[in-house]
């Protein structure tokens, strides 16, 4: 690609927010596209760059709302083997596949939003950035829980958040007999037809950041940078997962692929169960230390036809193997029929023992009607 064929590029590609050199005294932009500096985002890798190792050999780097892929191209720079831009802005995508034509580098854009993000399409990485990205998240505490999913070992975190010196002071507010600690979270007020990656929606207060940050998983948060109205935070963690031992990331699909619809009284009935691990945890059949905190089984709870609780563990099913995030399995549950006659209801759900029924996490439960005749 010659000089001129790069100019036309950058012109057709306008605006640029980002300022990435390409090169032979050419870079994207040279003046403000809506009120950052000319040479932004400079002063933010600044900071940011302080937060990674300076050699990234064979590790991967995912880039959330990677606008036009400046920290991306600095990640290849630091000789990350894998490199991946995420954006949910097609304008971003194409400035950010532009760039790396002119570069003739191996990283990777693709569109697509924050929420859709998964392992089990896309891999962990070992670190994710997500610069200038959580205050345009209308849906905040979603979002952190798909980065913390995506992360492997760091996630680097760079806000807007409230002003300093307009901040409110953490409180400690009655909860019944268990006091809480308050921190600051501001709701920014929008136009109703507001576009969510466009708009400002939270700004928290660095501390507040930092343990929502540590209320999805993250074992070690630490705010590195407060500057003005924006803050740095490091968010690391110890394994790959959460496991099924603490009450975090239980979400279950429950899916139903053969039953009876009607049984004699004190039958056996036979329910085959497919069940996917929807959340951000793993969820064990097994443990080595040979405890049974924490392992998860289907259950099911017989119910009257008016959802009247009859026998609440009617019967339990251990999982057959682990299931990662996004894994599924299909197990056999044998159930016996009530003795009486009549119309109940079987409600399937999952648990881990001891810990918590998903349902009281928000999990959807599977309710199948019977007959016993």
């Amino acid at each position: 690609m010659d000089r001129q064929d790069i100019l036309n590029g950058i012109a057709r590609l306008e605006p640029w927010f980002h300022r990435i050199d390409l090169g032979s005294g050419i870079v994207t932009k040279t003046k403000t596209s809506s009120g950052e500096p000319a040479d932004h985002p400079l002063g933010t890798w600044a900071i940011v760059r302080e937060c990674l190792p300076a050699d990234l050999t064979g590790k991967s780097v995912l880039d959330v709302g990677c606008n036009a892929g400046f920290y991306s191209f600095e990640a290849n720079r630091r000789h990350a083997g894998r490199v991946l831009g995420v954006d949910s802005s097609r304008h971003h995508v194409l400035q950010g596949r532009f760039v790396n034509r002119v570069l003739g580098l191996g990283v990777e854009f693709r569109r697509q939003s924050l929420y859709d993000l998964d392992p089990a399409e896309l891999g962990q990485f070992d670190v994710t950035l997500a610069l200038g990205l959580i205050y345009h998240c209308r849906h905040i505490v979603l979002a952190l829980e798909r980065l913390f999913l995506m992360t492997r070992e760091l996630l680097v975190l760079e806000s807007a958040i409230l002003p300093p010196e307009k901040t409110p002071e953490p409180m400690v507010f009655p909860f019944g007999d268990a006091p809480r600690t308050l921190l600051p979270l501001a709701w920014v007020v929008n136009d109703p037809d507001a576009v969510e990656a466009a708009q400002n929606w939270f700004l928290p207060s660095p501390e507040c950041l930092g343990a929502m940050l540590e209320s999805v998983g993250f074992d070690k948060v630490e705010i590195m940078s407060v500057t003005g109205d924006r803050t740095v935070l490091t968010a690391h963690k110890q394994a790959p997962y959460l496991t099924s031992t603490v009450p975090k990331g239980l979400q279950a699909a429950i899916t139903l692929e053969q039953h009876p619809d009607t049984a004699q009284g004190r039958a056996n009935l036979i329910f085959m169960i497919t069940v996917q691990n929807r959340g951000a945890t793993v969820w064990l059949s097994a443990r080595g230390d040979g405890e049974t905190r924490g392992l998860v089984d289907v259950g099911a709870h017989l119910l009257s036809e008016d959802e009247e609780v009859l026998e609440w563990d009617y019967a339990r099913q251990r999982l057959p193997r682990d299931l990662r995030p996004g894994e599924s399995a299909t197990l056999a549950i044998t159930l016996c029929a009530p003795a009486n006659p009549g119309r109940y209801l079987i409600e399937f759900d999952l648990v881990t023992e001891r810990v918590a029924w998903f349902e009281d996490l928000g999990s959807p439960t599977l309710t199948v009607p019977l007959v016993v005749e």
